[in-house]
């Protein structure tokens, strides 16, 4: 019992199995803004795994209010728009 609660907190809290991030300065969320924009599903599905319903929801720019979200539906991406409505994405935003 206690390997398989070990193996689970590595697994979903420490996100060990999953594929590293690239390297940036860009702060996750904006990382996530430009990679729905320039249609970069793999990164996009990375982001997501690693980020947090903050980061996840970050908005583009200063005071331009539009999330990964509103920007996927802009751009009439189905796939974009519901991996981030069931990886924590609030549509209210």
């Amino acid at each position: 019992r206690e390997e398989k609660e070990r193996w689970i907190r590595a697994k979903y809290e420490q996100k060990l199995f999953l594929a590293p991030l690239p390297q940036s300065d860009i702060p996750l969320g904006q990382q996530l803004l430009r990679a729905v924009v320039e249609d970069d599903l793999r990164l996009v599905v990375t982001l997501l795994a690693h980020g947090t319903k903050e980061e996840v929801n970050e908005t583009y720019g200063d005071g331009d209010g539009r999330t990964a979200l509103h920007l996927s539906c802009a751009m009439a991406n189905v796939v974009f728009t519901q991996l981030l409505i069931w990886v924590r994405q609030d549509p209210t935003a």
